[in-house]
């Protein structure tokens, strides 16, 4: 069965596709009788070799819905589409880590401060006996207020199930997956610690802890490679949170941070210099080519979209953006609808990029 925007289920309309992968779909949705907008995750039915999925996915609806803290997204409803279930979650007015990552950068007082908020979000679930095993970037969204939030448990394991163990199969990202996810082997908050740490390194530096052209490339370093200090290729970085990057990275778990609050505790208790920050996009250090009628040009255009708010949004944009196609891209996502979004977009001459 597939969906389209227009389509209602079980009371839910599709304004707009948010994003799509080989396993599904994510849609925006408004409650006819609440009036309210959410995200609407639809799980595409198994291919071939992929009969486990749609357990995961009734695996990651009892996980969420087992966990209540403000930096993980909630867990509002579960519905049947047909025959597919559909999960119902809050949605989150924002970029992914990994996007602003890809356009504007990120502040290393900002990075640090959402990594905090993961950890105090895994600190909870860990206690729970939930165990993410796959952060990273993409899976990190922050809201236009700066709050992180931790996203998509479908891979989550659960201290008390017994199904889908993956015993002997790399279950994560494999830029971000801690040696023992490598081996196949059971996993605890530990490696958790792991990833977050591989996130944190990119968040600072601007490259992976890891990097290799090939599968194997990339689980071969994780086992035996240790990554550059993060210092050596950020010098402003202090050398405290380079410390505890490096010992969350450690290959043993029994030689990283033993919980998630230890190694919040290493970060929030350093004061990064607030003007720190890495662009992944190649431009000139230092350099801005933003004026003022550019950004008032902004500020036009958006508030055909947004309203009055568009002032307040193009100044804060413009703090981290060096280009116009920076400002813009970061801009086009107070947009929610696909078809304004493009519109606005196209006033920049830039063209709109799906949502992850």
């Amino acid at each position: 069965m597939s969906f389209h925007v227009g389509d209602t289920i079980e009371g839910y309309r599709i304004e707009a596709v948010l994003g799509e992968g080989g396993m599904g779909q994510v849609f925006r949705v408004r409650h006819l009788i609440s009036d309210r907008r959410e995200a609407m995750k639809i799980v595409l039915p198994p291919r071939e070799g992929d009969r486990n999925i749609p357990e995961r996915f009734l695996r990651e609806i009892r996980v969420l819905a087992s966990l209540d803290h403000p930096h993980i997204v909630r867990l509002n409803n579960a519905v049947r589409a047909g025959d597919q279930i559909a999960m119902i979650m809050e949605l989150v007015d924002g970029a992914s880590l990994s996007e602003k990552l890809r356009t504007t950068g990120v502040a290393v007082s900002d990075g640090i401060r959402y990594i905090a908020q993961i950890l105090d979000a895994l600190a909870y679930a860990h206690s729970r006996g939930v165990v993410h095993r796959d952060i990273k970037p993409a899976n990190i969204m922050v809201t236009v207020a700066g709050v992180a939030r931790l996203t998509d448990f479908g891979v989550a394991h659960h201290s008390d199930d017994r199904t889908l163990t993956a015993s002997g199969a790399a279950v994560g990202s494999l830029h971000y997956m801690s040696p023992e996810q490598v081996r196949g082997e059971p996993v605890d908050g530990r490696s958790d610690i792991y990833s977050v740490g591989a996130t944190l390194y990119e968040v600072v530096t601007g490259k992976s802890a890891i990097s290799g052209d090939t599968s194997w490339a990339l689980m071969n370093g994780h086992l035996h490679e240790r990554p550059v200090p993060p210092v050596e290729l950020n010098p402003a970085l202090p050398h405290a949170v380079s410390d505890a990057i490096v010992r969350a990275m450690a290959k043993k778990p029994a030689d990283r941070f033993q919980a998630a609050a230890e190694f919040q505790a290493a970060l929030t208790s350093v004061r990064p210099p607030s003007g720190a920050s890495i662009t992944i996009q190649s431009t000139t250090p230092g350099t801005s080519t933003l004026n003022a009628d550019i950004l008032r040009a902004a500020k036009k255009s958006l508030a055909t979209f947004i309203g009055p708010i568009a002032s307040v949004m193009v100044d804060r944009a413009a703090r981290t953006a060096k280009t116009p196609h920076d400002l813009y891209r970061v801009l086009s996502e107070q947009i929610s609808d696909s078809r304004e979004r493009e519109t606005f977009l196209k006033s920049s001459s830039l063209k709109s990029t799906p949502r992850p």
